[in-house]
């Protein structure tokens, strides 16, 4: 079999957080590579001389295939020290939250420098839950970004799912190729008067009904309209609308008004799908609720596409508002944002929990660890009949009986005759 070496590589893309902690600048971490330019400045724990807390980076490898193997794992760390002899400010990779990988490494500069991890082995499973854990104590530090490549090898085979349709029932596959182990999930519109064949197998008794779903997403990333002052903005990103530990500082418009859209990945969602409701509440607040020049609205959108109507934050305190979400399509959902508006006085989004349920109408049937080519046919369901002339009529039998030791017994229909034979009337 064919396999093929790739790299993937990705920054910081959300981060959690644990204990109490002084300053934000951590948050510009977001989106940014061990390459980046120095920041300044420090955050460090805030409960006293021994008081410890946790900065968790999350990073984005959902893209590897489950199938692969891992090679290797490299992360590069910069940042840098607030006191070379006195602060903690220890790095180490985890799976999640509380698994170490590899060792701890630390800053020892107050000016920004390179730090290579040592990261130890990985499985699929561990990477795509991957973290940075940055340890900081009373004196502590800063990351400004870091970079993580892995390397895996993977099974390249690929299988083709074709699907040929006499009928006039639609009968989709969700993948025309897949990988080898990999699944390819079959859905009919209906089983009526239909009969499913996968590579000459009947397989119409294995469709089940598609199941009901729903998906719930948080801010993924972000694009910016106009000129914001601040970056408090990025602290939404993967963070839910009950997230309690954002910000309580405020961004605003350098002129006039700005605004931020959020982006959310509703890819998931089955083709065909129909989207049964859409519930949107976000965690924020404004900067000032009595200045004439305060701006701090919340509208949803797909693409350029204004749906449900516009709210805005009327607490100067992080506090969730609920949206009025409009109706959507699953293909609206694939450009869904959430776009905040912020003006001379602004505000900031700390988090925002975006769910959609839907239903898929028809049957399903998956096709699990594929490894060979699937034809999938769909023709009309094979019927048994027999016709007797009346006349010059010929009239179909709908029940039929064969007389044996002066007994009549009910047959079925392709069972009455013997085709061997011919036979008259009479």
């Amino acid at each position: 079999m064919a396999t093929e070496t790739l790299t993937a590589t990705s920054y910081p893309t959300a981060y959690e957080t644990s204990g109490s902690i002084s300053g934000t600048r951590y948050q510009s971490a977001i989106g940014k590579g061990s390459d980046t330019s120095a920041v300044s400045g420090n955050d460090y724990a805030s409960g006293g001389s021994s008081s410890k807390a946790y900065i968790y980076y999350s990073f984005d490898f959902d893209a590897i295939p489950d199938s692969a193997t891992i090679d290797s794992v490299e992360c590069t760390v910069k940042g840098h020290a607030e006191n070379t002899s006195r602060s903690t400010c220890n790095l180490q990779l985890y799976v999640g939250t509380s698994t170490a990988k590899g060792s701890s490494s630390k800053f020892t500069s107050t000016s920004a420098q390179t730090l290579t991890l040592t990261t130890g082995t990985w499985t699929v499973a561990e990477v795509k839950d991957m973290r940075l854990r940055f340890e900081i104590g009373y004196y502590g530090g800063l990351v400004n970004g870091a970079t993580v490549t892995v390397t895996y090898t993977f099974n390249a085979t690929k299988w083709r799912i074709t699907v040929s349709n006499s009928t006039s029932v639609a009968v989709t596959t969700s993948d025309a190729e897949v990988y080898d182990g990999e699944s390819a999930t079959i859905t009919a519109a209906s089983l009526d008067g239909i009969t499913i064949t996968d590579n000459g197998t009947d397989v119409t008794s294995q469709f089940a009904q598609a199941p009901d779903g729903s998906v719930s997403a948080t801010p993924e990333s972000y694009e910016l309209n106009g000129s914001i002052h601040g970056s408090y903005y990025q602290s939404a990103i993967g963070h839910d609308a009950d997230y309690t530990g954002g910000t309580t500082s405020s961004d605003y418009a350098s002129s006039d008004t700005a605004s931020v859209d959020y982006l959310f990945d509703f890819s998931g969602i089955p083709e065909g799908a129909s989207i049964t409701s859409v519930s949107v509440r976000v965690r924020g607040h404004a900067e000032s609720t009595s200045q004439s020049s305060e701006v701090a609205t919340l509208r949803l959108y797909s693409g350029s596409t204004a749906k449900g109507s516009e709210t805005e934050f009327t607490s100067e305190s992080n506090a969730v508002v609920t949206m009025d979400a409009g109706t959507w399509t699953r293909a609206e959902l694939q450009d869904a944002r959430l776009r905040f508006t912020v003006g001379y006085y602004g505000g900031a989004v700390v988090g925002a929990t975006w769910t959609v349920s839907y239903e898929v109408n028809g049957y399903t049937y998956t096709i699990a660890n594929v490894t060979a080519d699937h034809a999938i046919v769909v023709a009309e369901e094979s019927t048994t009949a027999l016709y007797v002339k009346q006349g010059s009529a010929w009239v179909q039998v709908t029940r039929a009986f064969v007389k044996s030791g002066g007994t009549w017994t009910e047959v079925a229909l392709d069972s009455a005759f013997d085709q061997t034979k011919r036979y008259r009337r009479g």
